[in-house]
């Protein structure tokens, strides 16, 4: 059995505060979630420092950074209209600001990509974490990896028998390399100390390799649960002084028993009736790893509105939908002082693949939960909607929001406290859950 391997190493050099393009790439992010923070804590000193890192690394890095740069105006415009005051603050945290390199270090910056065919084949990568999958159709088939937090500015193709390789920046912090055939092929990997090593066997001898009993290990998804509100936020008051807090938190540990029956590691935001910031729930979820974010609540229908109803399903994302603009205000009470602008530098912040991957999270949920349901109820289908939710802002994995129906609809406002009812929304998200992984292992 003939094994083709193949060497490749990368070096990524040039960073704002270090010599390599990893780390500029991962200062930029620092200091977008520094300048997210500051936002949200209204902190104008250190949204200035922020944006000053953000424009000078961005520059280098050849992003887009307009916005940023209208925003550090506008900052810096409201400081020479103010007078100065004697009054001592706080002074916020120092940010390091990235040392310049120099012209002669860029020109020997220009060797990113070697290959050798010699064995084993070898990339180097900034850390142990790569995402892999597999995509099999009719003559089709590919073995993905993708390695976050690199870049490779050069493309590169090579051919290994009946199989292609290609190397190339799939996004602005993912290098994604594809082994394709059109033929089925065995292909392996494993990572040992930030080296990743793949092997191939070509087509032909795939049969005989196939017929080799493979055992593998599945990590358990881990799914964090945030039941909206609590505390001194009772949420919306519907009919009845229903208050929201109560409901969710009721659906959620409902939801918590249904996961851990299927085997998945569940932990909830809150489990009791307390006040919990917008923030320190997706730090919460981050902290644990997790796979899904899935925050829950009911909805309050305007005064104006002839008692609508409905369940829908949201997730983050630029929108100019009213309607959910609206929504999205109830909820968002929590956060002050953030103006349009604030917001479309946070949204652009947002990674476009977790957007997508929190799209299909949404779709399969909101059909989950429909199902089930209507096997016993009538509910209107309010569809899947992005919108500017802050409570998932910050999260790193795909993460919703649930408005579960209207506590100010008096149908659904008796529905919504009822263990049967409840139960049927957990199942029904359950579900959709496991769909998801089906389509996204």
């Amino acid at each position: 059995m003939k094994k083709i391997l193949f060497f490749l190493l990368f070096t990524f050099l040039f960073a704002c505060n270090t010599n390599s393009y990893n780390t500029a790439y991962q200062d930029y992010y620092k200091y977008q979630q520094i300048y997210i923070e500051s936002l949200l804590n209204n902190d104008k000193n250190t949204q200035k420092k922020a944006l000053k890192e953000l424009i000078e690394c961005g520059k280098y890095l050849n992003f887009d950074i307009s916005t940023y740069e209208k925003k550090y105006k506008l900052l810096m415009s409201y400081d020479k209209k103010e007078p100065k005051t004697q009054s001592k603050k706080t002074p916020p945290k120092k940010i390091t600001p990235p040392q310049k390199i120099s012209q002669s270090k860029k020109d020997a910056f220009k060797k990113y990509i070697k290959i050798h065919s010699t064995n084993p084949l070898k990339i180097s990568i900034p850390s142990n974490k790569v995402k892999h999958f597999t995509i099999k159709r009719k003559n089709v088939y590919k073995e993905v990896i993708d390695i976050p937090n690199a870049i490779t500015p050069k493309f590169i193709k090579r051919k290994i028998g009946n199989i292609t390789l290609r190397i190339a920046q799939f996004n602005k912090n993912t290098v994604r390399i594809v082994y394709s055939s059109n033929k089925p092929f065995y292909f392996k990997y494993k990572i040992l100390k930030n080296k990743l090593f793949t092997e191939l066997i070509n087509p032909q001898q795939f049969k005989q390799k196939a017929q080799i009993k493979k055992t593998s290990f599945k990590r358990k998804k881990i799914i964090v649960i945030d039941p909206g509100h609590g505390g001194k936020d009772s949420g919306g008051i519907g009919i009845g002084r229903r208050y929201e807090k109560h409901a969710v938190l009721a659906v959620a540990k409902k939801l918590a028993k249904e996961l851990k029956k299927k085997g998945y590691i569940v932990y909830l935001t809150r489990s009791t009736d307390i006040f919990i910031p917008l923030k320190k729930r997706t730090h919460f979820a981050n902290m644990k790893k997790a796979d899904l974010f899935i925050s829950l609540h009911c909805n309050i229908a305007p005064k104006h509105l002839k008692s609508p109803h409905g369940i829908e399903t949201y997730y983050l994302s630029p929108t100019r939908n009213e309607r959910a603009i609206q929504v999205a205000r109830l909820e968002n009470k929590e956060i002050k002082g953030l103006n349009y602008l604030d917001q479309r530098v946070i949204l652009n912040f947002l990674n476009r693949d977790r957007i997508i991957d929190s799209n299909k999270l949404a779709i399969d949920i909101q059909n989950g939960m429909l199902k089930e349901i209507r096997k016993k109820y009538f509910v209107k289908n309010g569809g899947v909607r992005p919108a500017p939710f802050w409570v998932l802002v910050g999260t790193q994995m795909p993460a919703i929001l649930i408005e579960m129906g209207y506590l100010t609809n008096p149908v659904e406002a008796k529905r919504l406290f009822n263990s049967d009812y409840q139960s049927r929304i957990a199942k029904g998200i359950a579900k959709g859950i496991d769909e998801y992984f089906k389509k996204n292992p």
